[in-house]
């Protein structure tokens, strides 16, 4: 399969999964608390990448903001298709001169991100931690958040299929 025809394939799941009723859903809203707490970080989000765009539709402890997938650090999740975890981002060729680190747009230093691996396996964005102070985690840990992961998207699965 084309990597255009995969793309179009995840972006229309990530469409079939999501919709503003996610904004509201507060099982999607503890998946993302407990994430926190797993990273032992005071802030985790839901990020849904679609073609262009990064959008946190669930966050604790920041505002979250809509942002070009070109700057989203979770693109690099995406792409790798596995678990992501720095200590310090700014230190991390991947991520030194992203928007999210330097300070336009924020100021990470930890960060840990896992994909959102679909029943049909497409990712369709990531469930992700920071703090603003270097930090580490470590195998438990990110496997804790793999499995917060995957029952984030069990949930978005099933409230899919109850709105269809």
């Amino acid at each position: 399969m084309s990597a255009a025809v995969e793309e179009g394939l995840r972006v229309r799941e990530l469409h079939r999964l999501t919709d503003p009723a996610v904004r509201q859903s507060a099982a999607v809203e503890d998946l993302v608390e407990r994430a926190a707490v797993a990273a032992g970080v005071p802030m985790a989000t839901l990020n849904l990448l679609d073609a262009d765009t990064q959008w946190q539709p669930a966050t604790s402890g920041f505002a979250g903001t809509p942002a070009p997938r070109s700057e989203a650090m979770c693109d690099v999740t995406l792409r790798l298709g596995g678990p992501v975890h720095v200590s310090d981002a700014s230190a991390d060729p991947r991520f030194a001169d992203s928007p999210w680190v330097d300070g336009r747009l924020g100021n990470v230093r930890f960060y840990a991100s896992v994909p959102l691996r679909t029943s049909r396996d497409l990712i369709i964005g990531t469930l992700c931690t920071f703090d603003i102070e270097p930090h580490s985690i470590d195998d438990a840990q990110v496997r804790q958040l793999e499995q917060l992961a995957s029952e984030l998207v069990d949930t978005l699965e099933s409230e899919a299929d109850a709105r269809d």
